[in-house]
């Protein structure tokens, strides 16, 4: 499909054409407007790729026409698209949150900046080549140093940037090494290559040929490397700790693009590899078992800890950033239960989880601006209706206790996953990473009960108008996607659709090379 391969190039392209309109244009308001109209036709494009999934299962683009293995293809199905389709929407919703909030004379850049994550986030999601993901990898991740340091002179943003960047290189290079040990031993880079020859090393495929050497090894080594990286993009214990310095010191639009631009990408890289490429059958064996069970532990540790922790957060922007934690750990117990169910609930707790924490960011900014990250000036939002109802809103949410909102389904349907599998500890560390987290919960909607001093002398704050469309648009995504789970059919059965496109190798290789 042609909408998929230009999609994350039409994205480059117009972020790297700001620099160049820079020479000529030197009014910040073009470059709002300029980066609001990429990200709107973005999003378009991306509903469009959805549809095209919706429709014809799998869809495949070569870029030059070339047959696979030799070029790259973007392969996309149901899971892809729906959370390209989500990348898509939170990238709109910052841009447009931004030409309110960001006021600098790098402008430019900044948006530069924006629309390249968007980029690097949309080519992790939809390429179907190896080595490929690792250069969107790469596009995202430096794309994400630089943004947390966007405030250069702000010290802790330059040393919460120089630690992320540091550590986010040793994971990417792990990936790195991951796809040498992947071409060495099975001849080509291309996802769908691998997931055939994974189940049938006997069987060859034009230029590629057959495999070489111990593929078991090699894959189980591929895989671990793998594992790490993906694990550091998701903050997923023990590598969330950049995240909590990194998040809370990128301007606000930025933070909430973490959630759905960046640690989403870790959850899909472990589903991705553990069941398109190296799933039921394949060369990986019982080792697979082994590796989905060390995750699930790690997903669990990261609920528990992010739970706790957050509970005695003071500052705002942390807060948030330990419930990403916290909650990105259970999407990550989900999508290693094995099942189509777990990985269906894992999906819809990333689109939970990513529409809330961003929602939280984007209410929550506008008291950050007035009274600073304190948790105790959240109480500024009483000024504004939307603003305090959709914060609310976006709590409830992530306590999962409401069944009108989504976030309610995402554990409910977590929940019956683990017991399908007979995990009942999981289930125990749902409930009691649930119950932890609504004490912070509760805590926050109390500071929003509270009055707060008068707000400092800002010139944004003379109209809040494009925060609290913005924060409207948000809550009505999230309140009418919890609705429909139960109220419409159809998007029922597209969220139990996302969990077996993922373990339907079978479709995911039609698609690329014709087997």
């Amino acid at each position: 499909m042609l909408v998929a391969g230009l999609l994350p190039l039409f994205l480059m392209g117009a972020a790297f054409t700001i620099p160049a309109l820079s020479l000529v244009v030197k009014s910040p308001r073009f470059y709002r407007v300029y980066a609001t109209a990429v990200s709107l036709v973005g999003l378009a494009m991306a509903l469009a790729v959805f549809l095209e999934t919706r429709e014809r299962g799998v869809v495949a683009y070569r870029f030059g026409g070339f047959r696979p293995p030799l070029g790259i293809v973007y392969t996309v199905d149901a899971l892809g698209a729906t959370l390209g389709l989500l990348s898509a929407f939170v990238l709109t919703m910052s841009v447009v949150y931004s030409t309110w909030m960001v006021r600098s004379r790098g402008e430019y850049l900044y948006y530069t900046l924006m629309l390249s994550l968007g980029a690097g986030s949309l080519g992790c999601l939809y390429t179907g080549d190896v080595f490929n993901l690792f250069v969107m990898l790469e596009v995202l991740s430096l794309s994400a140093y630089a943004l947390v340091s966007f405030y250069r002179d702000n010290p802790r943003a330059v040393e919460a940037s120089i630690r992320y960047a540091f550590v986010g290189m040793v994971a990417t290079s792990l990936y790195l090494l991951a796809s040498f040990v992947l071409y060495g031993s099975y001849g080509t880079l291309n996802m769908a290559d691998i997931a055939l020859k994974a189940r049938n090393p006997a069987a060859w495929t034009p230029y590629s040929g057959w495999v070489f050497g111990d593929v078991v090894l090699s894959s189980a080594i591929a895989i671990a490397l793998s594992a790490w990286t993906f694990t550091f993009k998701a903050a997923v214990f023990p590598n969330h700790f950049w995240l909590p310095d990194a998040n809370p010191e990128a301007p606000t639009p930025v933070s909430a693009l973490f959630v759905a631009v960046i640690d989403l990408i870790g959850a899909y890289g472990v589903i991705r590899f553990l069941y398109t490429l190296f799933g039921e059958g394949s060369a990986v064996g019982v080792l697979r078992h082994d590796i989905l069970l060390v995750l699930h532990v790690l997903g669990a540790l990261s609920a528990l800890v992010g739970a706790m922790l957050l509970v005695v957060q003071t500052d705002v922007k942390k807060f948030i950033a330990y419930s990403t934690i916290s909650h990105m750990g259970l999407a990550f117990m989900a999508a290693t239960t094995g099942t189509e169910s777990g990985v269906s609930a894992a999906t819809l707790q990333l689109i939970s989880n990513s529409l809330s924490e961003a929602l939280l960011f984007y209410a929550a900014g506008v008291a950050i601006v007035a009274v600073g990250r304190s948790v105790e000036g959240v109480g500024f939002l009483r000024r504004s209706k939307v603003a305090s109802a959709a914060f609310v809103v976006g709590l409830l949410n992530l306590f999962g206790v409401v069944p009108v909102f989504v976030g309610f389904w995402s554990k409910l349907f977590m929940f019956m996953a683990f017991l399908e599998v007979g995990y009942l500890a999981s289930a125990v560390v749902l409930m009691a990473s649930t119950g932890i987290s609504g004490v912070g919960y509760v805590k926050l909607i109390n500071y929003l009960a509270r009055s707060t001093p008068g707000p400092r002398e800002d010139p944004r704050l003379r109209s809040t108008l494009v925060p609290v469309l913005v924060v409207a648009l948000t809550t009505l995504a999230l309140v009418a996607l919890g609705i429909a789970v139960v109220a419409v059919p159809e998007v029922g059965r597209a969220i139990r659709e996302v969990g077996a496109s993922a373990m339907d190798y079978a479709s995911y290789v039609k698609a690329v090379i014709g087997w």
